[in-house]
């Protein structure tokens, strides 16, 4: 999930000379990492993201969309998936991936864990979000524990992506019927100017936990939130749920906007794309 910021041309003269003042051979080193090949952007391609709006990161991963990291090992596995009769490129609704949290007959369990070093109203959004999933009465439950959870929350600084500041990067979507990893909050400080309140952090970590049980961003089409390029469906799947509206602005109130909205709350389609799908 994205917020949308301007560095002033000051404080990023500042920090580049920072940085090349402090190490100019490791600066050297993390272009070379980061610097997009042919190869990537096939990749990428292959797995049907846009390939216009992705960054490779120093780790070898790859950031997609803003706020979904995924290996080199993930993309391939995506590039080796065929599109289906879901594969569709529609107007904004909200939208699913193909795979999601397998709950068998009956409820789910999905136990969350927060990293520590966190400030405490990070603990009470958590709580927040949690509570509002649960109050729902979905077959997926969510359950906090102090650590080792099925969905781990981590924090790392993430800093821009595309002139945005990077709130917080789910780790993929759903596979083999379990939710994604977790996700990471950044430390950044545009990340924490705007995370200064639990009812913030609520509505990001909630956001993030969406990606993990397998919600695409409801605008995905045109990023009308962000103000940016569309994303693909992608061989991952962006499913039309049934019954959310066809058309939104960006000024539209729903948890899963690319870029944010202020507002914690999931409004009446949200509630009906997540009851259809749980």
């Amino acid at each position: 999930m994205k917020f949308k910021v301007l560095l002033s041309t000051a404080v990023l003269s500042l920090s580049l000379a920072g940085i090349f003042a402090g190490c100019e051979k490791s600066a050297s080193q993390q272009e070379d990492l980061t610097a997009l090949t042919t190869d990537d952007k096939s990749l990428v391609a292959a797995a049907g993201f846009n390939t216009g709006w992705f960054e490779k990161t120093a780790d070898g991963n790859y950031l997609i969309e803003g706020d979904i990291l995924l290996s080199s090992e993930q993309l391939k596995s995506l590039a080796n998936q065929g599109p289906t009769h879901n594969f569709i490129v529609a107007n904004e609704e909200h939208y699913r991936t193909f795979e999601l949290v397998n709950t068998g007959t009956g409820t789910r369990t999905i136990t969350v864990s927060l990293a520590s070093g966190f400030p405490a109203h990070y603990s009470t959004g958590l709580d927040q979000a949690l509570a509002r999933y649960n109050a729902l009465g979905l077959t997926i439950q969510f359950q906090r524990v102090a650590s080792g959870g099925e969905i781990h929350i981590t924090g790392k600084k993430l800093g821009t992506s595309f002139g945005g500041c990077i709130l917080g990067q789910a780790a993929g979507f759903p596979t083999g019927g379990n939710p994604s990893s977790g996700f990471t909050l950044s430390t950044s400080r545009c990340a924490t100017t705007y995370l200064n309140t639990a009812d913030k952090a609520d509505e990001v970590m909630a956001h993030e936990i969406g990606h993990c049980i397998g919600f695409r961003h409801t605008d995905y089409v045109n990023r009308a939130s962000c103000g940016g390029t569309g994303e693909s469906a992608g061989t991952i799947g962006a499913v039309h749920i049934a019954g959310t509206p066809t058309t939104v602005a960006g000024t539209y109130n729903s948890w899963m906007m690319a870029c944010t909205n202020g507002s914690p709350l999931f409004n009446a389609e949200d509630d009906l794309a997540l009851t259809t799908v749980y």
